[in-house]
């Protein structure tokens, strides 16, 4: 069941867009940092990447606190979205009380990245530093709220393809912090590189979430293709935009620098592809009763298995493969229940918003 149009306030809707906005600025800033840090290094906290990251946090962090604001005292409709009352004061709809956790947080780490910089020196390579591990982990709770904030939609075409553009470029977002904390979590394990197994969970998830929230192949095959279109252009950007900000500061490239788009290769490729027959699976429980939660977990898995093989054949990271590719099909299938999980949660967002009348304030 969808929410009727009337009954989700216009201010919701534009800020689910806003939100989307301010992330795919964020990502951009991330994936261009990235590629600096490989291709050219020297490094400080008012790099151009740096700054557009922290845009895009703007962004998103300003959204939130508007969208809260006119809930509390703007004219206008009553919200059916899942809310909580803060301070005793602010009425804050549940995902932009996520973004603006998520944004504050990003900004408060922020400057433990600048006094980190200043102490430890410029020219160091991205990795699970104090600073960069807070940014990854408020980054991902800003995906949360992204994606929270079109699951309670899902009215219209355009809103479908919105949480199918969120998904895509979640998918790439959440690179930082999974592969963080899975190189923390599971660095111990002998045979398997961890940041497979962080990737896999990463897929695992996002792509269950689909297929509980839409329940029809169309949405999860177009979270594929909106996953192509992401990475295909921050592919050709990055480079791009490292040559030309090198140049224009004076920083020579390094002598190793392959000047190749590393968002190809920061999280598999393949993906498309299995987005491609989670639809497929999905199409076939439909027609065949199938509960869709099965589904869920079976493409938990297939991820899983997607990312190990993919990173096993490109060999740019040292495991075992039979033992890595065990543990990222088993792990995919803990986070497909998991998603699947999440997608019950979200829907019943969007149920209770489709249950509430219009109410119009004096």
């Amino acid at each position: 069941m969808s929410p009727e149009p009337s009954h989700i306030p216009r201010r919701e809707v534009t800020g689910a867009w806003f939100l989307l906005l301010g992330y795919a600025t964020l990502l951009t800033g991330m994936v261009w940092d990235g590629q600096w840090h490989g291709d050219v290094g020297p490094d400080n906290f008012w790099t151009a990447p740096h700054l557009l990251l922290y845009a895009g946090t703007g962004v998103i962090g300003l959204t939130c606190l508007i969208v809260v604001l006119l809930s509390t005292w703007g004219r206008g409709p009553a919200t059916g979205t899942p809310s909580v009352t803060v301070f005793r004061t602010f009425r804050a709809p549940w995902p932009f009380l996520v973004g603006g956790l998520g944004a504050s947080g990003n900004l408060l780490y922020a400057g433990s990245d600048l006094w980190w910089h200043e102490v430890y020196g410029f020219d160091i390579a991205a990795g699970p530093t104090p600073s960069h591990f807070g940014l990854g982990l408020s980054i991902q709770v800003e995906i949360f709220a992204m994606i929270m904030a079109f699951a309670v939609l899902r009215r219209t075409r355009s809103e479908r393809w919105g949480l199918a553009l969120a998904v895509g470029l979640a998918t790439l977002g959440s690179t930082s912090a999974f592969g963080m904390v899975s190189e923390l979590v599971f660095e111990w394990l002998p045979g398997i590189a961890p940041r497979v197994l962080g990737l896999g969970a990463a897929a695992a998830l996002i792509l269950s979430l689909v297929v509980g929230l839409a329940r029809s192949w169309h949405w999860p095959a177009a979270t594929g293709l909106t996953f192509v279109l992401v990475q295909g252009g921050l592919s050709l950007f990055a480079p791009a935009a490292t040559r030309w900000y090198a140049e224009a500061i004076g920083q020579p490239m390094r002598d190793y620098a392959a000047n190749l788009p590393q968002a190809l290769i920061g999280f598999p490729a393949t993906y498309p592809l299995v987005a491609l027959l989670a639809g497929a699976m999905t199409a076939w429980a439909v027609r065949r009763g199938v509960h869709p939660g099965w589904i869920a977990v079976a493409a938990g898995a297939l991820a899983g298995v997607n990312t190990a093989l993919f990173y096993g054949g490109i060999g740019i990271m040292e495991m075992n493969l039979p033992v890595t590719l065990l543990a990222a099909t088993a792990l995919g299938t803990v986070m497909g229940s998991l998603g699947w999980q999440c997608a019950v949660l979200l829907r019943r967002f969007g149920e209770r918003a489709a249950s509430v009348p219009q109410v119009v304030t004096a």
